[in-house]
């Protein structure tokens, strides 16, 4: 028997094992698994491999223990990119954002990699994620055991099934730091509509597995030591269907969606390169690393009340930083 394509796959934050046609990945990033350029890219190498690999029918991403799952894009590097990247009317960030594509479409990432664009490659890079994902022939069930925010939200919710352990929490925080989402938008008002989508973005508090549920963010709420096991289960009886017949169905549930994928990424791809490099981005960023603890932990899990209110950043400092603009 042919050895399985993913057992090769040189992943740094990922943790993969197989049983029979079920692969379970677990999201390895401590001590806050907050999501990165190197976690994007090796999920982009697993969906990659997935599908070329016909001993996998069915996938389980879930945290690398209880009350683990992906938290939010990391700050740090967000300043980072923030800070390097140009600022730009929406014109032109909508050329450069298809300039980059086309780059790395040619094989030229390193190349903007090593550029004051590489902030735009994360982008461009979590689109083919994602469109890989809403395309992928097997079964993607996402098992979140622990808070599921941000950039980590926006990519669960293009998985095929989520069920969420009682103590999960949701979290969409990045207007209150003058962001957008990146990917996850569509999706969020495709499963909760577009009046919860909006008020989940604006209130950016975490909300509660049952509210999840009760909003169709997931399809079922469980006891936390069960979430991951009841997940395997499923992937296991959804294995057992024809693989011709899913991937054709999938294929079919997905198209009236997949229409405007590529167009709503794009407005993603824009408003993040128009809004990520703006003063008041910047001066919310770094008041946000101001407040980190020293062990590195998510503000909007230690200190979340300024930032669902609006007042970790001080008016001055926002009035400073739209003057600079």
């Amino acid at each position: 028997m042919a050895r399985p394509i993913v057992a090769d796959l040189p992943l740094t934050t990922l943790r993969l094992s197989q049983d029979g046609p079920v692969l379970t990945v677990r999201i390895d990033a401590p001590p806050h698994d907050y999501m990165t350029a190197a976690m994007q890219q090796d999920f982009l190498d697993l969906v990659r491999a997935v599908d070329a690999d016909g001993t996998v029918r069915a996938v389980v991403v879930t945290g690398a223990g209880p009350g683990r799952y992906l938290a939010h894009y990391d700050i740090g590097d967000l300043l980072v990119a923030a800070e390097a990247a140009p600022l730009l009317p929406r014109p032109a960030a909508r050329l450069l954002l298809g300039a980059v594509r086309a780059v790395t479409a040619a094989g030229g990432e390193r190349l903007i990699d090593r550029s004051r664009l590489s902030g735009i490659l994360a982008i461009t890079r979590f689109h083919e994620l994602v469109t890989r994902l809403l395309r992928s022939r097997v079964i993607w069930i996402a098992a979140i055991d622990g808070p599921c925010g941000g950039g980590g939200l926006e990519m669960s919710v293009c998985f095929d099934i989520r069920v969420a352990a009682d103590t999960a929490s949701f979290l969409l925080p990045e207007l209150s730091i003058g962001l957008t989402t990146t990917v996850g938008a569509q999706r969020l008002v495709h499963l909760m509509g577009p009046a919860r989508a909006l008020r989940m973005m604006l209130e950016a508090r975490a909300w509660s597995a049952a509210e999840a549920q009760d909003a169709g963010l997931v399809e079922r709420v469980l006891p936390a030591g069960d979430v991951v096991v009841e997940a395997q289960a499923m992937a296991a009886r959804y294995a057992r269907r024809s693989p011709t017949a899913v991937a054709a169905q999938k294929r079919i549930i997905n198209t009236a969606y997949d229409v405007g994928l590529r167009a709503g990424l794009t407005e993603e791809g824009v408003a993040q390169m128009t809004n990520v490099p703006t003063a008041r981005t910047r001066a919310s960023l770094r008041t946000w690393l101001s407040m980190q603890s020293a062990d590195g932990a998510s503000v909007f899990r230690t200190d979340p009340e300024p930032w669902a209110d609006g007042t970790a950043v001080a008016e001055t400092s926002l009035t400073t930083a739209r003057d600079a603009v």
